[in-house]
Order: structure tokens, then sequence, then C-alpha cells
């Protein structure tokens, strides 16, 4: 897996939701039923602490405990809804395609299925348990995947359109977008659209009125990207979603524009920066890595400390390749080696990025925590590209493509969530 952030095959970002035994659900309080699961206080307390510690680590402030557990408990919701959708559409790894799995990562570790499960197993891990994280993790990918490539294509014609439209000017510059989103249920009544409009001025009035926009995105937003400000990073002109395109181009940094009508609801975007592009030469990093991410099975505190273990093996001699296929669950990299491949400035989150520019080639970071988890870093090469016409090209292209992608997947999720069966049995406490 490459760490772009608009990819949609993002595995490691996943905080799936642990099967609950009988045994659990008998000690432990549900906190909502979803259409044919439940999420319990357990799976909500986890998820809370794991987010907790990420604000710490990125300097941000937490929003209020109620609105934290309001919009974590949604996150779960829409984890649940997804994998029982993988279900019902037939998306499932079955034994003998996860054997199979199995049996690939031990051959790329030039080992025999039965040494390699005594491998997991010598590193503390539960292999059972290590089989099901692999098997639901390809399941909500594959998800994922075939849903955005049934669902959103692009022409040729779409990008000769969108190269015609842009201009040179708007074509090299790059966006950093903030977002905002005061949803709507599908087929909503007159009542509800007007509520929901007169909610979204309420907002832009506290805009205005000078209040900190990701503070009120924490509070208010019902985006993927709430609990993070409702950052949507750095987009270029491409990726900007359709919605926006003409506000965005319109605004000095700084500036917010909004209610702006969609049918998921009503959206306030807010243009945090912009750079110019106009450089031909772009300047890539070629990293590795390996990523260790804290669950209910494995604590913060261990998972650093199994990266600082694997840096003194890798530095006493052992090689990095083989560490990160044999423990790495970043697994689309882990069977490369943990090979990212070759980046530019800005394409991974800014905490692996910042690491990385801070090494020379051949050189391992100290364990670095990111919203993936834990990552082992080496720099494995630094390149200057020149950026042909051609280049550029494909890149709108692929650009087009994700963001188109990006939006078919987040319409139908909200679809999703707005016709599931949802009951909260008991307000989980504070």
């Amino acid at each position: 897996m490459k760490m772009l952030r608009s990819k949609l095959i993002l595995v490691c970002t996943l905080l799936l939701l642990q099967p609950a035994t009988a045994a659990q659900l008998t000690l432990d309080s549900i906190v909502a039923i979803v259409d044919e699961s439940v999420i319990t206080k357990r799976e909500l307390t986890d998820r809370i602490k794991l987010l907790k510690i990420e604000f710490k680590q990125s300097n941000r402030s937490l929003p209020k405990a109620d609105v934290l557990e309001r919009q974590v408990l949604e996150a779960l919701i829409n984890d649940s809804l997804l994998l029982q959708e993988a279900g019902r559409r037939g998306v499932r790894i079955t034994d003998g395609q996860l054997n199979q799995t199995m049996q690939q990562l031990a051959r790329q570790n030039k080992m025999s299925l039965s040494n390699f499960r005594e491998a997991v197993i010598a590193d503390g891990l539960d292999y059972d348990q290590y089989r099901e994280t692999i098997r639901r993790e390809l399941t909500l990918s594959t998800l994922r995947r075939q849903y955005s490539q049934r669902n959103a294509t692009i022409s040729d014609s779409e990008v000769d359109d969108f190269v015609k439209l842009s201009g040179k000017d708007d074509a090299n510059y790059e966006y950093r977008l903030s977002h905002i989103l005061i949803a709507l249920p599908d087929a909503a009544t007159p009542e509800q659209i007007s509520e929901a409009q007169q909610f979204a001025k309420k907002v832009l009035t506290e805009l205005d009125q000078g209040a900190q926009f990701d503070q009120l995105a924490n509070t208010y937003s019902a985006g993927d990207a709430a609990l993070q400000g409702g950052d949507l990073g750095w987009r270029k002109r491409a990726e900007i979603p359709s919605l926006f395109t003409s506000q965005v181009l319109a605004m000095e940094p700084g500036d917010h524009a909004g209610p702006i009508r969609s049918a998921s609801g009503f959206h306030i975007v807010h243009l945090k920066e912009r750079r110019n592009l106009e450089q031909t030469i772009t300047r890539q990093t070629r990293t590795r890595h390996i990523l260790i991410k804290p669950n209910e099975l494995i604590s913060e505190d261990e998972a650093r400390k199994r990266l600082l273990e694997f840096r003194s093996r890798i530095l006493a001699g052992e090689d990095f390749a083989r560490l990160a296929k044999l423990y790495s669950v970043d697994y689309n990299s882990g069977s490369n080696g943990g090979d990212i491949g070759w980046m530019d400035p800005g394409a991974t989150v800014k905490e692996y990025e910042a690491a990385a520019n801070q090494l020379k080639e051949g050189e391992l970071s100290q364990p670095t925590r990111s919203q993936f988890g834990w990552h082992l870093i080496e720099v494995t090469g630094r390149r200057e590209v020149d950026e042909t016409e051609q280049n550029k090209r494909n890149k709108i292209y692929s650009q087009l493509l994700e963001q188109k992608q990006r939006e078919v997947f987040d319409l139908w999720k909200r679809r999703l969530r707005d016709e599931a069966y949802v009951v909260f049995p008991k307000k989980p406490d504070a």
C-alpha cells in the first residue's frame, strides 16, 4: 500500500471491529445495534483512547468529551456497516483464499507455512487473530476497490476538458482545504432541509465572528475528516471536489464559503493555504517502512518497543525487507519488503514525510507515530524528476479518477448510513 491520503484503498487506516464473543457480550454493554451487528462499550472506549493519543502527539485540542464520543461512535457505525455490506455483496475472503495468502506470505519470507506460523507466535501474536485481521482488512479493501472501480471512470475527453478549463495558472497551484458537512438524510423533507440550511448559516456566522474552523468541524461536521478538524489535506486542482471548485479558485487563504448544497447536505469549505507549483523539477524520495498498528492486542508502548527491537536487529545486520514482509501490517508494501516507491512532496502524511526528510540515504529513523500507527522508516533513494507535459497529463488523469472514486464512495457510505437500522439501547457514558 502506498500511503497516499487520496487513495481509497488504505487498509492501514482501518481500526477494525473485533468480533465479540458471547462471553465478552455478557460482560460488556452494547452502545449501538447496527443492522445485524453490535458495537460494545469496550470497542468505543478503545477507539477513543487511540484518538486521544493521536491528538496529543499532533498537538491538537480534543473536542469536548461528549462530542468526541459521538464522532467516534459514528465512525464505528460506519465501519460496521461496511463490513456487513461486504458480506451482503458476497465480498468474502474464504478460508482457501486466506490460506493461499498465508502461504504466499510464508514463501516471501522463504519459510514453510508451519515455520511462518511459529515466527508469528514467537513475536507475541495470536496466529488465529493474525489470520482474521488479514481476512477483515482484505475484505474491506476489496469492497472499496470494487465499488469505486465499477462506479467511477475518467475519459480522455474529461482530461481534455479539465486542461482547457483550468488554465495554466490554476494548474500550477496546490490547495490545502478544510470542510464541514451538515448532513441530510436521503429523501429529506422540506423541514429537514430548511433546518440543516439554517444550522449551516449559524456555523458560518460563528466563523465570521472569529471561531476556529477546526474546532467547529470537530463539533458539528458529519464528514469523515471531522476529528481531523475537517482537514482534507493538500489537493491539486484536479483533486478539489467538483462541488467546491469554483469557490476554492476564487478564494484567498483564510477565506471560507458556503453553504453549498449537495445530495449529502450542506457544505462549508475553508482554504487554509495555497502554494505555487510552477517548478518543473520535483524532488522525490523513495522509502521503505515497517508499520505496527496499536490495537486491542498491542499497546502503543509495545508497538514502539517492537520497532526499536527491529531497528537494533537491522543495525546489527538483519535484512530490513525480510522483517517488513514478516511483521509489517501494511500488507501491500510489506510484500515488497516495505517499499512504498517514489513519492512527491506532500504525498505522505506529514509525520512520515518529516521523519523521512531528516534521514540520509540508508539511515533508519526512530519509531515515528502517524495516524496509521508506528513506522520504522528507511530512505532508499532521492532524485529530481523533470515533469514533462505527458507526465502532467497522466497525473491529472490519476487525480481526477481518485477524486471521482472518493466522491462516489463517500456518497455511497452516506446512503448506507441513512438507510441503516441503528439503535442506541443505552447512552454511552462520557
